[in-house]
């Protein structure tokens, strides 16, 4: 859900700025900056202490030895809940109360200044969230100390609550939402250099705009690698062993980074569309508390999202998510009455619930094919070093399964625990665990992700020639 929140806090915007707002009789072109305000900042005041209410209540639970994953759970339903109201409420102070028109009469034509302050409310909200979260946060980690003691691994101190909520807003807010602000501020500063009086399509900020979006998004890795503090990985059998994946894959890298979290978060990811800009970033913790194979199981599975060019297609598979979610609205104009249409009504909500939905459902389903396809190459990766190289080796499944089970456990992540992108753990093991006695699902998950390509190529490819046609026309 996290990695949804820097999308609709940049996306409520740029509707608003488009003119998309909601018809409720709520917003008038003299709404009052006081009444904006309060219901910016007052709902969140609300949702903030109701949750610090409740997360005290739980973290008092886990002390009078109630059931620590069923009080985990209970707590992590309530943030999540927190979360999404904060969201909600964002999104009905933009685009039900015309808010970013009120902010910018104040502000004038400052370039992102209305939009930042739009967004302080819900990102300080979400900031007290994961500062009232950190006891619970801390009891879990100091049961994973227990843990790690019995089984002789590293252990860390817990971080102070500081610099737990500073490294959970880098991660989950900053590292989206940095990239997307300097688009959205690139993209204001060009169209205000050619402006035309009118906001009618202008071809030549529509191009300047997509090749500062190309420009941000080829240098996100470093901006990655200034937000997070990422250092090289050091010398030694590790780094050999994950270079030498890589080179048997044909997958070049600029660097294989190591993010030193005090050995809270075990994780790992690639960056970058460009081999002399990518990194495959990999967290102290993961490489301290996994077994060496589990480690290569993890490696692979990065090299298996550059090896199928992911990241590409899921460019791809998101703009063919938004003509879809255009498409659905079409039809949605066209097949229901013109009341509950009206983009200047009630209605408009409708239409906005269509093309969410659209999207959410379409893209995480898509998204969750791509990971399964990098869970499959890990496992044929570590199969082909086995003693039958061509089929399915039991032990290489259970690696990469046992690599999923460990950070869940070294993290108290319940393993049934949905994720939007990439599914529960516990449905990608049970996926893994059956390769052995299903190897067909290979061919299953590469057609599958054959079919994915084709039909959203496609989609993307009528959607250019509408836009075109439209323009022309």
């Amino acid at each position: 859900m996290l990695s949804l929140v820097p999308i609709l806090l940049v996306l409520a915007v740029l509707l608003a700025d488009g003119g998309f707002v909601l018809g409720l009789g709520l917003a008038t072109e003299h709404t009052d900056a006081g009444l904006i305000a309060a219901i910016a900042v007052g709902p969140v005041v609300v949702v903030v202490t109701g949750a610090s209410l409740v997360l005290s209540v739980l973290h008092r639970r886990l002390g009078g030895g109630g059931s620590l994953r069923a009080i985990v759970r209970t707590a992590d339903r309530c943030l999540a809940l927190a979360r999404w109201l904060l969201l909600l409420n964002y999104l009905f102070t933009v685009l039900g109360m015309g808010a970013l028109a009120t902010v910018r009469h104040l502000t004038g034509d400052l370039l992102l200044i209305s939009e930042l302050l739009l967004m302080l409310p819900p990102l300080v909200g979400l900031g007290c969230l994961w500062w009232v979260w950190y006891p619970i946060e801390r009891r879990l980690h100091e049961t994973a100390l227990l843990h790690r003691l019995d089984q002789g691994l590293p252990v860390h101190l817990p971080p102070g609550r500081w610099p737990y909520v500073l490294t959970q807003f880098r991660l989950n807010i900053l590292l989206m939402l940095v990239p997307m602000l300097l688009i959205l501020g690139l993209s204001q500063a060009l169209t205000g250099f050619v402006a035309t009086g009118d906001r009618q399509i202008n071809p030549w900020v529509e191009l300047g705009t997509g090749l500062v979006a190309i420009s941000v998004l080829a240098a996100s890795p470093w901006i990655a690698r200034w937000l997070l503090g990422l250092r090289r990985l050091p010398d030694g059998a590790i780094r050999r062993e994950l270079e030498a994946i890589c080179v048997r894959h044909g997958v070049r890298v600029r660097d294989i980074m190591l993010w030193r979290t005090g050995g809270t978060m075990i994780n790992a990811a690639v960056m970058g569309l460009i081999p002399w800009l990518r990194y495959v970033v990999l967290t102290d913790g993961l490489i301290e508390q996994l077994p060496r194979r589990q480690v290569q199981a993890v490696m692979a599975h990065e090299v298996g999202h550059v090896r199928h060019r992911h990241m590409i297609w899921l460019l791809v598979c998101l703009m063919a998510t938004l003509v879809l979610g255009q498409w659905a609205l079409e039809l949605l104009v066209s097949f229901t009455p013109v009341s509950m249409v009206d983009p200047t009504g009630p209605g408009a909500i409708l239409q906005l619930a269509m093309v969410f939905a659209v999207i959410f459902v379409a893209f995480g389903w898509m998204s969750r094919r791509f990971e399964r396809q990098a869970d499959t190459f890990a496992v044929q990766h570590l199969s082909a070093e086995s003693d039958e190289p061509d089929r399915i080796d039991e032990d290489s499944a259970k690696a990469m399964a046992g690599a999923l089970d460990s950070i869940a456990s070294l993290q108290a992540i319940d393993p049934q625990r949905r994720s939007w992108r990439h599914g529960s753990i516990a449905w990608r093991c049970k996926y893994l665990r059956a390769l052995v006695e299903r190897p067909e699902d290979i061919r299953i998950i590469h057609r599958t992700m054959l079919l994915i390509r084709v039909v959203c190529a496609g989609i993307v490819a009528i959607g250019i020639l509408q836009l075109v046609l439209e323009a022309t026309s």
